[in-house]
């Protein structure tokens, strides 16, 4: 449809027009009427018609004046002038400023159809040229931001005045708001439609998205232009953060999934360019820390915020996650995500999660088949995590993969438990003669030292140093009746620096000093 502004001084034939035409079958729409040039040029500067359909003799501003300035400043639009038979002249000196036909009034309706008929045809040449104009301006656009503006400025200034062209501002103008539009995770999305899509219909998110941003200039006006998957530059003659915030949040997938970055102020196009790569930057910087949906209008005043403190110790997570400790879960994800960029920047935080997760499904899931089965059956995990351009989205998908570690944990808590104490068993064998701590098995398991205690007392029914005690003692035994090893190396080999202190803890335990165990067995294998 084809929007028409209609100009009269004659209420009657004014009300005619507008009323009592059928507009919609020569597919035009009256959406404004003016009795004077004067007040129709005010109407046309707000509204800015395809069409405007103009009587030639009025006050203030005549017809002619009104077509001389409209040509001048809106060579878009298609102007008809009506004129009585004696307003001939008049007709043709319109002609003469751009006016693309002419009626007589009374109106008569073929003669209008005819005339609209050529009118349509004008307005469609006038659009698939502009249309034409706006993709070689795309393809400008987008070399200046590879290449730089200081070395294609002629580009610069054919671009610019195709803004100043489409946008309706003054041929000399230089400066425009630009606002920089992208769909965060693109990648993401684009990869995994099942996990993050919308619900089932017959487009994807990423493409309901598209759709959404392409609609932009019918919302505000300006120029919107690809650069690439997933990124638009859109060109304005004014911006307001509010306005775009308005726009985005009619979309709960666009609020979600896409971030705006604004200039704050007008600047020329070779400015822009020169501004893009910290746009570009920062805007990837902001997402990464933050998140997904941002709407930032300050990012030129911005510095990069990298991590001050470590990372959390990966040992304190596997305590976490072995013990069913949520909370503590949650807390070592918001010290590991939400601490600034790592050095390397995104591309760190991901290969330090693939680090710590795979630490932590070796710690965890070692003895647990059907827990390495879960985890193997989600194959994306590693997949997803590294699309993901926000940390805050690589928190998401770890907290949910340590949640289904948790909850298989959880459902066998009992087979859990004697699996780290078979763990911790183990160790003591095989270091029964260095110093044993319930700290040093603690670091080696990453349990609490209370929760390690309690778990294996109740799997045994022993304290952790009576069984210590016990395999030193059953070892110290063994070499006393099979070989001739010295009580006091003896005594060290077990783990006993102090030969009297071991020989106290032996006759505890076996009712025999060391050398009265050793000849009774002797005596014993003699017999």
């Amino acid at each position: 449809m084809y929007n028409i502004i209609l100009v009269d001084d004659e209420r009657l034939t004014l009300d005619n027009l507008a009323n009592y035409i059928d507009w919609e079958q020569m597919s035009c729409r009256v959406i404004a009427t003016a009795s004077n040039g004067r007040d129709a040029l005010t109407k046309i500067e707000s509204l800015q018609p395809d069409i405007l359909i103009t009587d030639v003799k009025m006050p203030f501003m005549d017809g002619i004046e009104l077509c001389k300035q409209v040509h001048t400043r809106f060579p878009k639009i298609q102007i008809v002038f009506l004129s009585g038979y004696n307003e001939f002249d008049y007709a043709c000196a319109a002609l003469q400023h751009g006016a693309c036909g002419y009626l007589l009034k009374p109106i008569d309706h073929e003669e209008l159809a005819t005339t609209m008929r050529t009118v349509r045809q004008r307005c469609e040449e006038q659009k698939n040229l502009l249309n034409s104009t706006l993709l070689t301006s795309g393809e400008y656009l987008r070399e200046l931001l590879q290449i730089g503006g200081n070395l294609l400025s002629g580009l610069a200034d054919e671009v610019t005045t195709v803004y100043n062209h489409h946008l309706h501002l003054p041929a000399d103008n230089k400066t425009f708001y630009f606002v920089f539009i992208s769909i965060d995770e693109y990648t993401l999305l684009t990869e995994n439609p099942l996990t993050f899509d919308a619900p089932s219909g017959d487009f994807s998110t990423v493409e309901r998205l598209e759709f959404f941003i392409v609609g932009l200039p019918s919302f505000f006006p300006g120029v919107l232009t690809k650069l690439r998957d997933g990124q638009w530059i859109f060109v304005t003659k004014e911006s307001d953060s509010k306005v775009f915030t308005h726009w985005r949040n009619q979309s709960a997938n666009a609020q979600r999934w896409i971030s705006l970055s604004l200039t704050d102020n007008p600047q020329s196009l070779l400015i822009f360019t020169k501004q893009w790569p910290k746009m570009l930057q920062m805007r990837n910087q902001l997402v990464a820390i933050h998140g997904t949906g941002l709407i930032n209008d300050n990012w030129d005043n911005m510095q990069v915020v990298w991590r001050k403190e470590p990372f959390p110790k990966t040992e304190h997570l596997i305590a976490a996650v072995q013990q069913n400790r949520r909370d503590q879960v949650e807390e070592w994800l918001h010290d590991f995500y939400d601490g600034g960029l790592p050095p390397g920047n995104i591309s760190q935080a991901f290969v330090d999660s693939v680090s710590v997760f795979d630490a932590v499904l070796s710690a965890v899931a070692a003895n647990n088949r059907h827990l390495q089965d879960i985890i193997e059956k989600d194959s994306r995990f590693f997949g997803r995590l590294s699309l993901m351009e926000s940390m805050q989205s690589m928190k998401t998908h770890m907290r949910q993969i340590l949640s289904t570690m948790m909850d298989e944990l959880e459902a066998s808590p009992v087979d859990r438990h004697i699996e780290i104490v078979n763990e911790v068993c183990n160790i003591i064998q095989k270091n029964y003669g260095q110093v044993i701590t319930i700290d040093m098995l603690t670091e080696l398991i990453f349990l609490s030292p209370n929760y390690l205690r309690t778990i294996f007392k109740d799997v045994t029914g022993k304290t952790l140093m009576e069984y210590v005690t016990q395999i030193r003692m059953d070892n110290a035994g063994l070499m006393l009746q099979e070989t001739n090893i010295r009580i006091h190396e003896i005594a060290k080999r077990v783990g006993y620096e102090s030969p009297s202190y071991f020989g106290a803890v032996f006759f505890k335990r076996t009712g025999l000093t060391p050398n009265q165990y050793r000849t009774h067995a002797k005596k014993g294998s003699r017999a």
